[in-house]
């Protein structure tokens, strides 16, 4: 039996992320930038499946977006 989840989240808080994503070192902010992609991919194909997820793709990608930018503006990417 699947349960349908009403708390999807769809948008993560920017602020937050952005703060956490200054004070990362830059091996845990590549790490972390790759995890999130994955979890995109795999978040997905879940829904693909007609699986309800809790986070979105699109919450993932937007996550690795903001460690993206902090990895050019410190020039690791």
């Amino acid at each position: 039996m699947i349960y349908a989840m009403n708390n999807t989240q769809t948008t993560p808080d920017f602020g937050s992320l952005k703060t956490r994503a200054r004070s990362m070192s830059d091996a845990a902010l590549v790490y972390s930038y790759t995890d999130a992609n994955f979890a995109a991919e795999m978040a997905e194909e879940f829904e693909r499946q007609g699986l309800a997820v809790l986070k979105t793709g699109g919450y993932y990608r937007d996550e690795a977006s903001v460690y993206l930018a902090e990895m050019k503006q410190r020039n690791i990417w």
